[in-house]
């Protein structure tokens, strides 16, 4: 199962367009921690109105249909935009919503349309997990099934 799921990442890395702007992603071992805040850092971010979408990838072993996450940008001052956000991650049937194969499947859920920044990087982007099981005051602190955390921001300038 893991070979199959570092496949997978290693096929969609190849396979990423340079040219949009700022990509990454972050790899993780056996799920998300509740704990584990997911950091990028970019200095090399146009000046351009450009939107910024979160990369989840996850495989069937995922137990939940929504994800919620806090999402922070920042620059070397100050927060940006700190907000705490869900998706969707399944249709009522229990499909996943993302594109992909076999049992990865990568959803790009946007975050920000229209972000212009305001100076030169370096910019910081950082998340975390929040989420809960109905009727539960804590959160979940392990989430089985994500295997990558990723960030784009794409420039909506064409070169």
């Amino acid at each position: 199962m893991r070979s199959v799921a570092f496949l997978v990442t290693l096929l969609v890395f190849a396979s990423c367009d340079s040219s949009s702007g700022f990509r990454e992603y972050h790899a993780l071992q056996d799920g998300w921690s509740s704990g584990e805040h997911i950091s990028f850092s970019s200095d090399q971010i146009v000046q351009a109105p450009s939107d910024i979408y979160i990369h989840i990838r996850n495989t069937n072993t995922y137990p939940y249909s929504n994800l919620f996450l806090v999402a922070e940008l920042r620059d070397s001052i100050q927060v940006i935009a700190r907000d705490t956000l869900e998706y969707a991650m399944a249709d009522p049937q229990g499909k996943w919503l993302g594109a992909g194969f076999l049992e990865v499947k990568e959803s790009k859920l946007w975050w920000k349309a229209d972000w212009n920044p305001p100076h030169d990087g370096p910019y910081f982007i950082e998340f975390s997990q929040r989420v809960r099981n109905n009727g539960s005051v804590e959160g979940v602190s392990f989430l089985d099934g994500i295997i990558n955390v990723g960030v784009s921001i794409e420039s909506q300038i064409q070169p």
